[in-house]
């Protein structure tokens, strides 16, 4: 049986207490998105010890073993962002809530703010370093601008709690215009544009995910040292001078801005497969969905009316699946005012809007035995990993995009993941 701990923390990562009493509990780990998390906890006890029992922005501090012998990951850390108290029916007890969000969000809070046409709205990079720079510039303390271009570090998150992984030039060369727009929403845009690329041309191109992760604040001490003796230098108070090259913190665990290449997690494909038959995962279910399919966009750009500058993009193989299938979207790109960047965008919409062969499983976390493979969710199979998965007489590469963990109040476990598997060629 799984441990798992869910501490309530400061906004600083100090723990405040070990919340080991609830009603129940859920997260979800997502690739590139928003992670989840909500908690219900028997109220009248736990306004007694906190209080007050909310401030936004608290977390919660999710840890996890997969079985007895394996030690407690890090599985997430959640903002919290709502409580919600009320009485249970079934037995009249008060339930307070808490509804938070992976620190994923905190790139949902800034804007490009800065004028069309500065270097802050308008890029050409290599995406890993494009995403870098978007991020640094609207919410990296020292770095942060305000909408005329000045360093303002009243729109950066706390200094030495909030960084940013250093650049790597990895990823497709582009040019992206983003003025006013949101910077999650951004992300998410040149992620798929990343993906989009690496379709028309894998060998130099390579697909860039994103992500917020937590990082343990280790600070360490530096002291000036008198050169005979080797001794401490104090000062007027009797505590050793420091040097400048000492890092404090009050700090427990900081958030980094990161990018991963190709692949959020592992690829596991050649180790097991996951199977009915293999006794490792259950409830799955296997879908083509075509209710969205976007085979033709109409992007308008910068102008108006006969002046207004259009590119149409088209999928004509998938137009043609049948004599009904054109299945038209509009886009707006009024940032751009070149043809070229206009079709790229129509490019990216094609991409989202293709047909998804989508499955979806209950993957089970299981020791394994003679006739049984080993399937430890946090050992054998992760968040962002690529598996192998046979269904329905199908073998399929399947990317876990979202993992979903819940207990119950006796503290039951039941894991499920959504997998991206892919589109229709």
């Amino acid at each position: 049986m799984a441990a798992f701990e869910f501490w309530l923390t400061d906004d600083a990562g100090k723990r405040l207490e070990l919340l080991d009493r609830f009603a129940f509990a859920s997260y979800s780990r997502v690739v590139s998105g928003r992670s989840t998390l909500q908690i219900g906890i028997p109220y009248r006890d736990f306004e007694k010890r906190i209080k007050p029992v909310f401030a936004p922005d608290r977390r919660i501090d999710v840890w996890r073993s997969p079985a007895h012998g394996y030690p407690l990951r890090r599985e997430g850390v959640f903002l919290l962002r709502k409580p919600k108290i009320y009485t249970r029916t079934e037995d009249a007890l008060q339930i307070i809530e808490f509804f938070g969000r992976g620190p994923v969000d905190l790139l949902n809070r800034r804007f490009v703010v800065q004028q069309p046409g500065t270097t802050y709205s308008e890029k050409t990079a290599a995406i890993d370093d494009m995403m870098k720079e978007i991020v640094r510039e609207q919410m990296l303390f020292g770095y942060a601008v305000d909408h005329n271009g000045l360093f303002d570090n009243s729109r950066a998150y706390p200094a030495d709690e909030f960084s940013v992984q250093f650049d790597v030039a990895r990823g497709p060369v582009v040019s992206k215009r983003f003025a006013g727009r949101n910077v999650l929403d951004v992300l998410k845009d040149l992620k798929d544009l990343s993906f989009q690329k690496h379709e028309d041309n894998p060998l130099f191109n390579e697909r860039i995910y994103f992500d917020v992760v937590p990082l343990e604040l280790g600070g360490f001490e530096i002291f000036i040292l008198d050169e005979p003796t080797g001794a401490i230098i104090l000062d007027e108070r009797g505590e050793g001078l420091e040097d400048e090259q000492s890092i404090t913190s009050r700090a427990e665990l900081g958030l980094q801005f990161q990018t991963f290449v190709n692949l959020r997690g592992q690829d596991r494909t050649s180790l097991f497969e996951f199977s009915v038959e293999n006794g490792n995962m259950i409830k799955p279910f296997y879908a083509v969905d075509h209710f969205d399919e976007v085979n033709a966009v109409i992007v308008r750009g910068q102008g108006r009316g006969e002046s207004q500058a259009t590119a149409v993009v088209e999928d004509v193989v998938r137009i043609g699946a049948s004599r009904w299938n054109r299945c038209e979207d509009m886009a707006s790109a009024s940032y751009e005012a070149e043809e070229t960047a206009l079709e790229e965008v129509g490019r990216g919409e094609l991409t989202v809007g293709r047909p998804r062969e989508e499955l979806y499983v209950t993957f089970l976390n299981t020791p394994g035995g003679l006739h049984q493979p080993r399937s430890l969710y946090g050992v054998d199979w992760d968040l962002g990993d690529l598996v192998r998965v046979t269904y329905a007489g199908i073998q399929m590469e399947a990317e876990i995009v979202i993992v979903y963990v819940s207990y119950d109040e006796n503290g039951e476990e039941e894991i499920t993941g959504r997998n991206d598997v892919g589109e229709i060629g």
